[in-house]
């Protein structure tokens, strides 16, 4: 029997050894720190997370009291838990506080079993300890988050509560049945309730009748997305208040949840009745202005059309008096008196009409490719007289790096240097006026005006661009003008998004600044818009016209039938539109110039009609519109009407002219008897055979000498006769040589008044540039043509004595110095002054004879250093052929 109970069979042992090994390996593999140790706190075993969390090693605890890990404070703790152990009490997760080795104290959280024997005494206790640490620390700053956060919404509660309280707007909140929560006392001023009286009621006691029908609706809709579309939103309704009167508020609606299922409402709410009257008020003052401003367009409109008409009259029959060689003498100077008191009068009131519509903002802006250098010609051109009637000397310097084409608006940079150039002369007694380009490194030209003038004191500098103002009132005396001059040349400026300045010394002249944003143009494809004048008509037009006249004064039909039947055109009258019409329907007509404002009928409803009513097939009829106004919405309509050209009062015959015969189609008209007349009468009668092809008048007025200009033929037949041939080989090898030639016979050609071969060369330059050579072709063989009509009526006026030829005695080593004169003075007419190159023009004048250089001594006389460089383009390339 003893052995029997003492011995244990063998499968018994193996599982007894196996469960020992799985618990070794389950207390080493564990995170956590299990420890035993016996009932009076003697460490028996320690395991590997227990020497990571405390420290220590088995080695050292092992045989140790637990009370080493107990802080000095919590040393009771040990025997209290011993105690429950003992009586065989399980001590569960208790946290308290456990020293390390290195002395740092951690919070664990501890679980304390006895342990038992096989007879079921308790025999020790077993320890599972876990670092808590890092748990307490994030439930530490839990706490504190919580505790900030009641802070913080306990404030904001308060301070939300201080602005509903205080809030200028209504704020009402609402459930999502729309029943009154919070409403603040600026919700009680604007409607009349107290927060007592209406809280818990419908929102839609606060609106009108049909307004609550569609908020009931609005909140039926509850879980669709049509009741949340005007949230964020600001429209505006019609309020009630309690006293039943309505009134306009501005409402805009927020949204929130305070549980899933509780939708809550909040509306700020403002009484828009005072901005409802400002904006009717404003309304009512806006279409105040707009009948004003309507009514000032009318009013210039008419002044406009009023005015001119008598200016018309007066101005045109004083320049036909002034034409009749019998008026002399007193006589004459009286009518010379009233023209001129008479342009200067139209002067002001385009000063004034200028203001109106910049102040008005009627000014519209061009944005043109354009030559600054010819520009400048044509400024010169039309002050320089007045300049050498003064003895002013009127001078030019343009930096070589001004651009030759720019883009902008020409005829209001013309206008401000018109204005500036012309004030220079108008207050310079001695000395001279300079006008100045140089290119800036923004891309803006910089202008300036500089003259030996009375100067300006700093007072009256300060005041120079304000409205209507001059130096003082003496200045107005002697001076004239209005003092708009230079304000519409600081708005002109500005609108052009430019600066505008002036300095000066008194006494010692002054200087006008100003720059513009002017881009340089570098596509040699842009096509660059001339001046109206570069191929300008002579008073004599080489076709004679069957001509409408539609004018309602009479005074004015007088003139314009008078000067026109002069020049050998037949006028017909008629004074209204309906007399127009009923006219172009029963006759032929080959242009109609027609007046715009007349009585019944105008002239847009006139033209109207008749580009209605005209048979379709019938040749095409310019109508030209001759108005007073100076508005470009009245110019605008007349092209919408169906005008071809608008041309403004007074009349400018030599402007209608060129109209006329720009318009008339090809083949209309008749040969102009009064060409032969004027060649009889005023043409030298070598010179006779070439009227029907030359501007004769124009020529010789600007070559001055009838010999010089016969000469200058010769010479350019001999150069350029046979361009139209060169030209047209050069397409079919090198265009760009082509196009050059083109461009050199341009200026030349326009220089002698050769008006048809000067266009068909600037149509072959484009033509190339565009690189339509089917064009270009077309057009030389046009051009050999008049050439081949030129070149024989030249050869009938060779003088029978045979003309001086100053190059033929130069010498041969002078001859060989004409290729480097020739470059030398291509560069400086590049300066634009004619100081630069008036020695060598001198030098080349002897070398070459009067017939080559003449013609660019003309053109530099008159500013003209785009024709001047063309021309010795022309020299250049003509002597480099020789070669």
């Amino acid at each position: 029997m003893a052995v029997t109970s003492t011995c244990t069979p063998t499968w018994q042992h193996e599982i007894n050894a196996h469960s020992r090994e799985l618990l070794a390996s389950l207390v080493a593999s564990s995170s956590d720190a299990i420890i035993t140790k016996t009932l009076d706190g003697i460490v028996t075993s320690w395991n590997p997370a227990a020497e990571r969390i405390f420290g220590y090693t088995a080695a050292e605890m092992i045989g140790q009291s637990i009370q080493l890990l107990l802080p000095a404070d919590r040393l009771s703790e040990e025997q209290a838990i011993l105690r429950q152990i003992s009586q065989g009490v399980q001590v569960a997760h208790f946290e308290t506080l456990r020293v390390c080795k290195n002395g740092i104290q951690i919070a664990v959280s501890v679980t304390v079993s006895p342990i038992l024997n096989e007879q079921g005494e308790i025999i020790g206790a077993s320890k599972i300890a876990r670092d808590i640490t890092e748990k307490r620390r994030a439930e530490d700053e839990l706490r504190a988050y919580r505790t900030q956060l009641q802070r913080q919404i306990s404030t904001t509660t308060g301070e939300l509560s201080a602005i509903v309280q205080t809030a200028a707007n209504a704020i009402i909140t609402t459930d999502g049945e729309g029943r009154i929560d919070v409403f603040n006392p600026a919700a009680e001023e604007m409607f009349g309730w107290s927060h007592s009286e209406i809280h818990g009621n419908s929102v839609a006691c606060l609106l009108p009748e049909l307004e609550a029908q569609a908020h009931q609706q609005y909140f039926r809709q509850a879980d669709t997305a049509v009741r949340y579309r005007s949230i964020g939103v600001s429209r505006e309704v019609r309020a009630r208040r309690r006293n039943g009167e309505t009134f306009p508020v501005s409402i805009a609606l927020g949204h929130t949840r305070l549980a899933p299922d509780q939708p809550y409402f909040v509306a700020f709410i403002t009484d828009i009745t005072a901005q409802r009257t400002i904006e009717e008020d404003l309304r009512h003052a806006k279409d105040q202005a707009e009948a004003a401003m309507r009514a000032k367009a009318s009013f210039l409109a008419n002044m406009s059309h009023e005015i001119r008409t008598p200016m018309n009259a007066i101005i045109g029959f004083s320049e036909l008096v002034l034409a009749d060689a019998s008026v002399a003498g007193t006589a004459r100077e009286h009518v010379r008196t009233v023209h001129q008191s008479a342009k200067d009068l139209l002067g002001i009131i385009n000063d004034i009409l200028d203001y109106s519509k910049i102040e008005g903002g009627k000014t519209e802006l061009e944005r043109l490719p354009f030559s600054l250098t010819r520009l400048l010609r044509d400024v010169l051109r039309l002050l320089d007289q007045e300049a050498r009637h003064k003895q002013l000397a009127l001078l030019v310097e343009v930096a070589p790096n001004v651009p030759a084409i720019c883009l902008g608006d020409p005829t209001r940079i013309r206008q401000i240097l018109l204005n500036l150039v012309g004030n220079a002369i108008k207050f310079t007694h001695a000395g001279s006026i300079t006008l100045q380009l140089k290119a800036l490194d923004d891309g803006q030209i910089h202008f300036a005006v500089r003259d030996t003038g009375i100067g300006m004191t700093e007072e009256q500098l300060e005041r120079v661009f304000e409205l209507f103002t001059q130096a003082d009132v003496s200045t107005t005396r002697r001076f004239g003008g209005t003092g708009l001059g230079t304000t519409i040349c600081r708005n002109l400026v500005e609108l052009m998004h430019g600066k505008i300045w002036a300095e000066s010394s008194y006494g010692a002249g002054s200087t006008f600044h100003f720059t513009l944003p002017l881009p340089a143009v570098h596509s040699t494809a842009t096509p660059v818009l001339l001046p109206a004048d570069d191929y300008e008509l002579s008073a004599r037009a080489p076709r004679a016209f069957r001509i409408l006249l539609a004018e309602d004064i009479a005074t004015n039909a007088r003139l314009v039938m008078l000067r026109l039947s002069q020049l050998g055109h037949e006028v017909i009258w008629q004074d209204s539109g309906h007399g127009a019409v009923d006219a172009c329907l029963k006759d032929d007509f080959d242009v109609v110039l027609m007046d715009v404002m007349m009585p019944d009928m105008d002239g847009l409803e006139a033209t109207r009609a008749i580009r209605m009513m005209r048979p379709s097939d019938a040749t095409y009829l310019p109508i030209i519109a001759l108005t007073a106004s100076v508005l470009p919405e009245d110019h605008r309509r007349c092209r919408e009407a169906g005008m071809d050209a608008v041309l403004g009062k007074p009349i400018d015959l030599a402007e209608i002219l060129q109209q006329m015969e720009t318009l008339v189609p090809a083949g209309r008209g008749r040969f102009n008897p009064t060409l032969a007349a004027d060649a009889a009468a005023d043409i030298p009668a070598a010179l006779a055979p070439l009227a029907p092809l030359i501007q004769l008048p124009r020529a010789l007025r600007l070559w001055g000498d009838a010999q010089v200009y016969r000469l200058a033929l010769e010479e350019f037949c001999t150069a350029h006769g046979a361009d139209g041939q060169r030209i047209a080989q050069q397409l079919d090898t090198t265009p760009e040589l082509g196009r050059r030639m083109a461009h050199a016979l341009k200026g030349v050609a326009a220089n002698l008044q050769l008006a048809a071969i000067a266009r068909l060369a600037s149509t072959i330059d484009v033509a190339i540039k565009a690189d339509d050579l089917l064009q270009a072709r077309q057009s030389a063989l046009e051009l050999q043509h008049e050439f081949g009509q030129l070149l024989p009526l030249v050869e009938l006026t060779r003088s029978s004595t045979p003309a001086t030829n100053t190059a033929a005695a130069a010498p041969p080593a002078q001859q060989a110095e004409v290729p480097q004169l020739l470059q030398a003075l291509r560069g400086g007419l590049e300066s634009a002054n004619p100081d630069d190159v008036r020695s060598l023009l001198t030098q080349l004048e002897v070398l070459l004879g009067s017939a080559a250089v003449q013609p660019m001594v003309v053109a530099v006389q008159h500013f003209d250093f785009d024709q001047a460089i063309a021309l010795a383009d022309s020299l250049i390339l003509n002597r480099q052929g020789q070669a």
